[in-house]
């Protein structure tokens, strides 16, 4: 009966589709931490999205190491080579639109997309990166237009 709700919200708008999920993954499992796909469904890649469409003025090897690439083949389910025109996509965008152009060559890239293929790996989230990489952190944040913005900091 909860999966028809969710079925019949999905069909109004994806906002509603979204929201009755989330809601039925509530009451399923109240407690996210001992439920890992409901982790996984709660977890918003929409700021990766916006950093793919916008690149980024610095630290473009580290954001597809850590971020995209996990992104574009273990979330999105990209192939290879639909994810290497992604990412020169990105890096495209981070020349024209920041003057961050010298060359990233494909043959990393590859490399880079193939190992977290197999690693299985999952992006980092944007709490990880602020941890982690700082620096970074603060170039995605005035991509994404302020921290009030970064949606899936968590």
């Amino acid at each position: 009966m909860e999966l028809l709700k969710v079925a019949e919200a999905c069909k109004e708008s994806r906002d509603a589709c979204h929201q009755e999920a989330e809601a039925l993954l509530k009451r399923l499992c109240p407690d996210p931490g001992f439920c890992s796909l409901a982790n996984e469904a709660r977890r918003d890649y929409s700021w990766i999205e916006v950093a793919l469409k916008r690149g980024v003025p610095d630290g473009r090897h580290r954001l597809i190491l850590y971020v995209l690439s996990r992104y574009l083949v273990n979330v999105k389910g990209l192939s290879t080579s639909d994810a290497i025109e992604e990412v020169r996509g990105f890096l495209d965008r981070c020349c024209k639109n920041y003057g961050n152009c010298s060359k990233v060559y494909d043959s990393w890239i590859r490399n880079v997309l193939e190992k977290v293929k197999t690693g299985g790996w999952k992006p980092w989230t944007l709490e990880r990166v602020k941890e982690k990489d700082p620096d970074l952190y603060g170039i995605i944040v005035k991509v994404l237009g302020g921290p009030e913005q970064a949606k899936g900091d968590n």
